[in-house]
């Protein structure tokens, strides 16, 4: 008897892949990466996928989609689901979710209504749209809307700042699109000057969260100015963030890690711009980071080896050094990477590390 097959609408196969690279923290966009994925499936469910059908299914542009239930559930099992009509219940639901902002399946020949609304400066609707949701809202449907967001303000022709002005408050916005979708690149047109919005109603020592929210925007300003090469601006906001506004133990203790490890590795180019590399402080830092690495989870412990390597870039030669110890002293996170990954330039090697959200654009 031949197995069946079931038909899948494409909106239901985009947000499969997506569900699949949000657990790999890459995207799949190569044959490389369909063999590691087929690679992971098979180690985590001792089930095969093959290589080829993942990339008739998602890379494909010809795809049919109608692939064998008995494939979909083996993704259905790698995702933590029963069975593919469990799983395929959720894709639904975010498929729903998505039509709410005029979302098509075809991004690449269609735009939605919310990149057209923010293109044109229709703001206010908008804006009333995002106050209907709970700050309760699933994680994956604040990154849903964080991408488009990420996406639609990329793309804007139209200056980004009347967006940045208006919605800088807005909860799901910050969470969404701020924290979840990071553009620590700042290819984002007037993204510095957004994150300033962002930190306009932040008192740093008032909560936790105002002191993560406060920490997390600065060091990422931090960063840009110091890729900017501009000395006066990494300092004063060096001396803002390490002097004035000093952490107690206690404050640094309760921060969440991605704030906490941009927070003392971005130190490190602050202290470069003050007098060069800063070996002592380093060797402290690598000792504190690789300390907190085995009670991380795992998209934790990438992003504390992808900032470590990041800030390294100063030290071209150490970098590479340090990318070579972290392979070896920390394999089971570089097995997850696509067979080709050593014969990648150092920058896109450190990139593959990078678990921020924006590099699903």
């Amino acid at each position: 008897m031949p197995k069946p097959k079931y038909k899948i609408s494409l909106f239901l196969l985009n947000n499969l892949k997506f569900k699949l690279e949000t657990k790999l923290s890459y995207q799949i966009l190569t044959k490389f990466d369909c063999k590691k994925l087929s690679q992971l499936i098979f180690l985590e469910t001792n089930k095969s996928v093959s290589e080829s059908t993942i990339y008739r299914m998602f890379l494909l542009n010809e795809n049919t989609n109608v692939p064998y239930i008995h494939t979909l559930d083996i993704f259905a099992e790698f995702l933590g689901f029963t069975y593919w009509f469990d799983l395929e219940k959720e894709l639904y639901d975010l498929s729903d979710f998505q039509s709410l902002y005029g979302a098509f399946s075809d991004e690449k020949n269609y735009q939605s209504l919310l990149t057209f609304s923010i293109h044109a400066g229709n703001l206010k609707p908008i804006y009333n749209f995002f106050e209907q949701f709970p700050q309760e809202l699933s994680f994956e449907k604040k990154i849903l809307l964080g991408r488009q967001l990420f996406y639609s303000l990329k793309t804007n022709p139209s200056p980004n700042l009347p967006f940045f002005k208006q919605f800088n408050s807005l909860p799901i916005v910050r969470e969404g699109f701020y924290e979840y979708f990071a553009d620590p690149d700042f290819t984002i047109q007037h993204y510095d000057k957004g994150l300033l919005y962002y930190l306009e109603t932040v008192k740093p020592h008032e909560s936790n969260k105002s002191l993560q929210d406060f920490i997390f925007a600065n060091s990422l300003l931090l960063r840009y100015y110091f890729l900017k090469r501009n000395k006066s601006k990494v300092l004063e906001l060096g001396n803002l963030i390490y002097v004035d506004v000093s952490l107690t133990d206690k404050e640094l203790q309760d921060l969440y890690i991605y704030p906490k490890i941009r927070y003392l590795a971005y130190r490190l180019l602050y202290l470069f711009m003050q007098g060069g590399f800063n070996h002592p402080y380093w060797e402290w830092l690598l000792d504190f980071a690789v300390n907190h690495m085995e009670a991380a989870q795992l998209y934790e412990k990438r992003m504390i080896l992808h900032t470590l390597l990041d800030v390294l870039q100063i030290n071209p030669a150490m970098q590479k050094e340090q990318l070579g110890v972290f392979s070896l002293q920390f394999k089971e996170i570089f097995a997850l990477f696509p067979s080709n990954y050593n014969k990648l330039s150092i920058v896109e090697q450190v990139n593959y590390l990078n678990p921020n959200a924006s590099n699903f654009e």
